[in-house]
């Protein structure tokens, strides 16, 4: 296929095209962010607290998904605390250790429903197949629940939240590529009650037919207060999964333990004693790694709130051995967090959206994370660890194939240097430049 036929993806640039409002909340939103742009309010990240019945929140919400925020919370330190972070390859190997066995790992962020997926299965991964799969151990975040009916559009207002659904099509692309398929997958996310509890089991009955686990929903109240541990190839890993939010739908009757939740950016200071005791027994459960998988963080922007490198460093303190971050729809720097007891964390504040609902260029971007895990002795303890780590940003983009127009994720840095002069060009440059702030320039020579 030749790299001409590349385009943006046929999805609306940003959040405008499916606001409906009542009219009186439309002109207040309008009057709130005409006065904002006016003054340059926006221009780096606000402390908005998460609430969808508030006209100032979508306000802010809706002109981020149109201008993504390029500055950090002004005198809080974020960017200055990230910026040495900024490139692609980490060795974190202490010195002494020797590694007898080695496992490889994955992460991407969010999949969502896509325009176009249902006609993509087994080219939406073509280009980077190796990258996400040829590992022992991939994982994502199902960001959309298979829905029992018709996806509903979606449609953001202040009277119901949006719902992001999958049909099998759909879902089967994401999931696979010829065969191989995602070992771990998240649901604790705002979107897992989209469809009800119905919704839910659906999509655990399916995960289960096609031997894929899952974190951060629990099938009974007894498992809610298990650690939740998958074994790959004699490594345990345990995992502590939190969702920020459920975008305020009901809890089915009597299940309030059915997602883990922490409210993070909807109430000041939420309690983590929850988070902080499942990391402790995943440890008292002799895990070999504990992963603390988190949908948090604030959409549209390209720097975390300066409270998630606070609780991010409680984590790794507490005894997290990564922590995996998604929910912004936007790549964000990393952290390497040393502990007191001199670990080295890597922290991935947001990965992005693998999949988007926007054609936006910050939105297309998505970081995929890959891990050497390793178990060997320092100083004759034994110890396992994360070794290496390596991102690489990848972008979709719609292509003409013989059968017809699909979606395929690339690596960034191949449709900066081989997309030819002109309107596509112009995006992938655009693209880039999100890539840069996220990653510094060291990515560009990845080709």
């Amino acid at each position: 296929m030749s790299v001409r036929a590349y385009q943006p993806i046929d999805l609306p640039r940003d959040a405008r095209a499916f606001m409906q409002f009542r009219p009186e909340v439309a002109a207040t939103i309008d009057r709130l962010t005409a006065e904002a742009e006016r003054e340059h309010r926006w221009e780096c990240s606000q402390d908005h607290l998460y609430n969808h019945k508030d006209p100032a929140f979508w306000a802010y919400w809706i002109h981020k998904t149109a201008h993504p925020i390029q500055r950090a919370m002004r005198d809080r330190g974020v960017e200055e605390n990230l910026q040495t972070f900024k490139r692609t390859k980490f060795d974190l190997c202490p010195a002494g250790f020797k590694s007898e066995r080695d496992w490889t790992f994955s992460a991407v962020g969010d999949l969502m429903c896509t325009r176009g997926l249902e006609r993509s299965k087994n080219q939406l991964y073509a280009g980077i197949k190796d990258l996400v799969f040829g590992v022992d151990i991939a994982y994502a975040n199902l960001e959309s629940t298979l829905t029992p009916g018709r996806p509903a559009p979606l449609a953001f207002s202040t009277d119901e939240s949006p719902t992001i659904n999958l049909t099998l099509e759909q879902y089967e692309t994401l999931i696979s590529h010829d065969g191989r398929r995602f070992d771990v997958v998240q649901l604790a996310n705002n979107h897992i009650l989209d469809c009800g509890e119905e919704g839910v089991k659906e999509t655990l009955c399916r995960l289960v037919d096609d031997g894929i686990a899952q974190v951060g929903v629990n099938e009974t109240k007894e498992a809610s207060a298990r650690p939740r541990i998958t074994e790959h190839q004699g490594l345990r890993i345990g995992w502590v999964a939190h969702t920020f939010s459920v975008n305020s739908q009901p809890f089915p009757t009597e299940k309030p333990w059915i997602v883990n939740l922490t409210p993070f950016h909807v109430v000041r200071e939420p309690s983590t004693a929850l988070i902080e005791s499942q990391i402790r027994a995943c440890r008292n459960a002799a895990c070999d790694l504990v992963f603390v998988a988190l949908h948090w963080g604030l959409e549209f922007e390209c720097y975390p709130h300066p409270d998630q490198l606070i609780w991010a460093h409680r984590f790794a303190d507490v005894g997290a051995d990564l922590v995996l971050g998604h929910h912004p729809h936007v790549a964000q720097p990393v952290e390497i967090y040393r502990t007191a007891d001199g670990r080295q964390v890597p922290i991935l504040y947001s990965l992005g959206n693998l999949t988007p609902v926007f054609s936006h260029p910050a939105t297309v971007l998505s970081l995929v994370a890959r891990m050497r895990l390793a178990s060997g002795l320092q100083n004759s303890s034994r110890r396992t660890l994360i070794c290496e780590l390596a991102l690489t940003p990848i972008a979709i983009v719609s292509a003409q194939l013989a059968g017809g127009e699909v979606l395929q994720l690339r690596r960034a840095s191949e449709l900066v240097v081989d997309t030819p002069p002109g309107s596509m060009r112009d995006y992938a440059q655009h693209i880039a430049l999100y890539a840069d702030l996220a990653l510094g320039r060291d990515w560009r020579r990845d080709h």
